[in-house]
């Protein structure tokens, strides 16, 4: 009878430890929009990397700020999207608990698209963009273009349109006369007959990366399956920039893509080059859109606002498991 006793424990032991209990973990990740961005999370969804390494991962689209609300009010576990609308709910006096804990930088291009009688960009005075709500990323991205040829945007009209499809929907209507998109919309727009008049994109000016935040709290009780997502999302990473075919084939299935050209632009514009450390120059490019579309700068340190910990013991614990392929 004590031996039988002595199994059964040993029995709920292993099951307790096992790493199928580990699936319980569950993470709910709200996305800020639904684009090529995307393929390092879809990545790791069908491949089962989230499953092997003991994860339950459910990915909600939740755009502006509807992810920060639902992050604070600790309905999601973590954000992933640009850092705009966590940027700007920590203009609040009191900062916000709040972090961010890893960032990805796509080769992501954004292009002033315009209606063909558009000739330069002082001749969008008096005209309409289209942007995809008030004060949004994308109506900074407008003012900075606009700015660096000396157009006042004061000058323009603004008019809340929605997403991409939206935006394009808008100009063929013929209803505005410019949007700012991204290279593969640029492409489908192209071919409609618009012009691209100005990339956001410089040298001294790259685009925002993709940014992971979520609550300290959560970040402290929920710190080992959040590494785990992490190592995730570095492993889909790598498989993205390696494996274009099989990045292609997911695009085709999650974004509804056919076309050769545009499939070829948007896997072109989703290929990481810098992941999955935040750097400051990316933090202050995105204070300086933040400012450009609200006219607001939140007054913060770069240790305030991102918190690399998470980043480094998960790379360390995968040297480990590396280094010995029978550590589990």
């Amino acid at each position: 009878m004590a031996k039988k006793a002595v199994l059964l424990l040993l029995v709920a032991f292993f099951l307790l430890t096992s790493p199928v209990n580990l699936r319980a973990q569950k993470l709910r990740v709200a996305t800020l929009y639904i684009g090529s961005t995307m393929l390092p999370l879809w990545i790791a969804q069908e491949e089962g990397t989230f499953t092997r390494r003991g994860l339950e991962v459910e990915l909600i689209w939740l755009q502006s700020s509807l992810s920060t609300f639902a992050l604070i009010a600790g309905e999601v576990d973590l954000i992933f999207g640009t850092p705009q609308e966590t940027l700007l709910a920590m203009t609040t006096k009191n900062l916000l608990p709040l972090v961010t804990i890893g960032a990805w930088e796509t080769n992501s291009k954004h292009w002033l698209v315009v209606s063909p009688k558009i000739r330069s960009p002082k001749d969008l005075s008096g005209k309409t963009l289209a942007t995809s709500r008030p004060k949004a990323a994308d109506e900074g991205y407008a003012r900075i273009i606009l700015k660096r040829f000396g157009v006042s945007p004061e000058q323009i009209t603004f008019v809340s349109a929605g997403g991409q499809r939206d935006r394009i929907a808008a100009l063929k209507s013929g209803a505005v006369q410019g949007s700012v998109v991204n290279a593969y919309n640029t492409l489908l727009l192209e071919e409609l007959g618009f012009k691209r008049l100005a990339r956001l994109e410089t040298p001294e000016f790259p685009f925002p990366p993709a940014t992971l935040t979520t609550r300290k709290e959560t970040a402290f009780v929920k710190r080992e399956p959040i590494k785990a997502f992490l190592s995730s999302m570095v492993e889909g990473t790598k498989r993205q920039n390696q494996d274009k075919e099989f990045s292609l084939k997911l695009l085709r299935k999650y974004m509804k893509m056919q076309n050769p050209k545009v499939l070829d632009a948007a896997y072109n514009d989703s290929v990481m080059l810098q992941y999955p450390y935040m750097t400051r120059e990316q933090l202050n490019s995105s204070l300086d859109i933040l400012e450009a579309s609200t006219g607001v700068r939140p007054r913060f340190s770069f240790e305030e606002f991102v918190d690399h910990s998470l980043l480094q013991e998960s790379r360390l614990q995968q040297e480990k498991i590396d280094s010995n392929p029978t550590v589990k």
